[in-house]
């Protein structure tokens, strides 16, 4: 009997010809994800994870600096302290994923005077009802009192109360909204309890708290961040906004490093002004706005980001289709030969 083209024939088995090919080692994958989407797993395996939500708002009039999207991480690209455990996903799995947007500065838009919202939450799904969830950073306080939003709120890092004396000095925002064990973030600052005018409370940061602002007129810085290299190089995540300085018209505090933005008064430099919002995809808190004069609003937060590392793994040796014995023997005594 003749045999087919690109066939083969051996005691009666007759086919296709193949290739054999042999295992391979794929590289590790680091996917971003700097907006909502779905993470399709390549194998079966263990999975590494940063997680930040998106930072709050700064606040006017006095206000507070926003406080940082929760941060959340595994694996050896976090500090010890911060090191959750990797997670489970299935090859070939879709899996939701979703990046919370940072929460508006007061006035953005709006009035100029009150506090600032607070950030949303990021999200890794990774199996049915399991997820890996970091908390929106708190909205910072502002003032006047009777404003909307005057009080500092709670979050993965919490806002940065108002310079507005008892109002600002008993209502900083507490962190780690989510009460999860490996802490998610830390409060933001106060402010004396005996003004008004007095400076206004820094935002948490993920690495530390907000400072406190002090009398008479100096506003806190937002909290540090933390350095976080999942993704190969050393970026600083989730730092906390500056509360508004109030004492010159064109002073500037510094953000948290780690994206908070900075406290600034509406006569400050204008890139100082631009600089009030949180940076994009470091879930990095608003900065918070003074009063000289009342024109300007809070910075908005940073929206926050998901990163997900998987590991090296072998993909396995293949040989598909029907073979000749005598392939199949040669591919043996070869030692090619996959079962």
């Amino acid at each position: 009997m003749a045999s087919p083209t690109n066939s083969s024939q051996n005691g009666g088995i007759v086919g296709v010809s193949n290739t054999f090919t042999p295992a391979t080692c794929a590289a590790a994958k680091v996917t971003s994800f700097t907006a909502s989407g779905t993470f399709t797993a390549a194998a079966t395996a263990n999975v590494d994870y940063l997680v930040v939500a998106g930072g709050g708002g700064g606040g006017g009039s006095l206000g507070g600096g926003g406080g940082a999207g929760g941060y959340r991480a595994s694996g050896t690209f976090t500090p010890s302290p911060t090191r959750g455990s990797a997670v489970p996903v299935i090859a070939s799995t879709a899996y939701t994923i979703t990046v919370g947007g940072g929460g508006a500065g007061i006035g953005a838009p709006g009035p100029t005077q009150g506090g600032g919202t607070s950030g949303q939450d990021s999200v890794f799904n990774y199996a049915g009802c399991a997820t890996i969830t970091s908390s929106g950073g708190g909205g910072a306080g502002g003032g006047p009192p009777g404003q909307p939003d005057e009080f500092a709120k709670p979050g993965g890092s919490g806002g940065g109360s108002s310079g507005y004396g008892p109002h600002g000095g008993g209502g900083p925002g507490s962190g780690n909204k989510g009460g999860f064990p490996i802490s998610e973030g830390n409060a933001g600052g106060t402010s004396p309890p005996n003004g008004p005018p007095y400076g206004s409370g820094g935002g948490g940061g993920a690495g530390g708290a907000g400072s406190n602002g002090s009398a008479p007129q100096a506003g806190g810085a937002g909290g540090p961040g933390i350095t976080n290299t999942i993704t190969g190089s050393c970026v600083v995540y989730a730092g906390g906004g500056s509360g508004s300085p109030y004492g010159s018209a064109t002073a500037v505090i510094a953000g948290g490093p780690g994206g908070g933005g900075k406290g600034a008064n509406p006569a400050s430099p204008a890139p100082d002004r631009a600089a009030m919002t949180g940076t994009a995809n470091t879930g990095g808190g608003g900065g918070g706005t003074g009063e000289i004069p009342k024109s300007i609003g809070g910075g908005t937060g940073g929206p926050g980001v998901v990163i997900i590392k998987e590991p090296a793994y072998t993909i396995p040796a293949s040989a598909p289709g029907v073979w000749s014995m005598q392939s199949v023997y040669s591919n043996v005594r070869a030692g090619t030969w996959t079962n």
